[in-house]
């Protein structure tokens, strides 16, 4: 009779399942998992500077070309946004996520400080792939204490990255 000691295959099998929980805790298949630490979080006026241009490469290389973006729903857009913002609900982004292509950065705001809204989208759009992407400390909250001004209305049927 000849059997076999199934004793080695224990081990082997502890060693791959716990390699296969370390490289799922680790971020998945390869995939970087983006948290709250990775949000890069300016103010009312550091924005600014960054969307109204800024010289890219000592001027050599032109503007860079930022955009405020507004995820919330379009009754909020309509009730008060920041001037110039794209409205871009996070619910459609996957599907219209090229129409911010062409902005070396983008500025993404809610309603007030430490909003989900706001900072699900950033994640979001740097697990897309985005490189420049920040988030408004304290989203409009922020924005109005700072005494800048809001626009209502709907949003622009066409918006288009602006050209340095």
């Amino acid at each position: 009779m000849n059997r076999r000691n199934p004793a080695p295959v224990v081990p082997v099998v502890i060693i791959m399942v716990l390699v296969a929980a370390a490289a799922l805790s680790a971020g998945g298949c390869g995939g970087k998992s983006i948290s709250d630490r990775d949000l890069v979080l300016l103010d009312p006026r550091e924005g600014m500077e960054l969307v109204e241009g800024r010289k890219k490469l000592l001027g050599l290389a032109g503007i860079e070309n930022g955009a405020w973006v507004d995820p919330r729903s379009a009754r909020k857009y309509r009730d008060g946004h920041i001037p110039g913002a794209i409205h871009l609900p996070f619910q459609n982004l996957a599907d219209e996520q090229d129409r911010l292509r062409g902005y070396d950065v983008l500025i993404i705001y809610g309603d007030g400080f430490k909003d989900n809204l706001a900072n699900g989208m950033s994640k979001k759009l740097l697990e897309m792939g985005f490189k420049d992407v920040r988030t408004l400390r304290g989203g409009l909250k922020a924005w109005t204490r700072a005494d800048l001004d809001l626009e209502t209305g709907d949003p622009p049927r066409d918006a288009q990255p602006m050209q340095p």
